[in-house]
């Protein structure tokens, strides 16, 4: 799975409605949000991979989250825990998360508060699909360098791209 297959899965089938469901907003504004909180996170997942100092907690974590089951974005809103997702932000995004928060909600029209529950929902999933393709990948190749496939997979993925990506799923 690519990162196109993950914004699929995340923005088809109503998911975006039951986010805003979920938290209480309407889905113009959930979507808003998702556009430009995926592209923050997986530029702190690149962070997280070519830090030489977390590459190890980042690698286990993906490994961890890659047994969750997210085949099913709605189902796995109903069961996210979003201790853990706000756990995920805090290490992908560090000292930095407010202020990230803080332009999403300029961006989004969404309270800051919001945009923090949006990224504890979103970080999981996406660790989750990082994980399942980097072990998929891991398995298939003669290679057992998991750390080089997690950076192949996040080195082809620009932010601005996700961002251009996004908007063609909703239209």
């Amino acid at each position: 799975m690519d990162m196109n297959d993950v914004m699929k899965m995340m923005l088809n089938s109503g998911s975006i409605g039951q986010l805003g469901q979920l938290l209480g907003v309407d889905e113009k504004d959930a979507t808003s949000a998702i556009e430009e909180v995926l592209p923050l996170l997986i530029k702190g997942m690149q962070g997280q991979a070519s830090n030489k100092d977390t590459q190890k907690g980042f690698l286990q974590a993906l490994e961890d989250h890659s047994k969750d089951d997210t085949s099913d974005f709605t189902k796995f809103l109903k069961n996210v825990d979003t201790e853990d997702g706000a756990k995920i932000v805090k290490h992908l995004l560090g000292s930095k998360r407010d202020e990230a928060a803080a332009k999403v909600e300029k961006k989004s029209g969404l309270d800051t508060k919001t945009i923090l529950k949006i990224m504890a929902i979103a970080a999981p999933f996406l660790m989750s699909q990082m994980g399942k393709s980097a072990t998929k990948k891991a398995k298939s190749s003669s290679s057992d360098d998991m750390l080089g496939v997690v950076g192949g997979l996040l080195d082809g993925v620009d932010a601005n791209d996700v961002i251009k990506l996004v908007g063609k799923f909703l239209k």
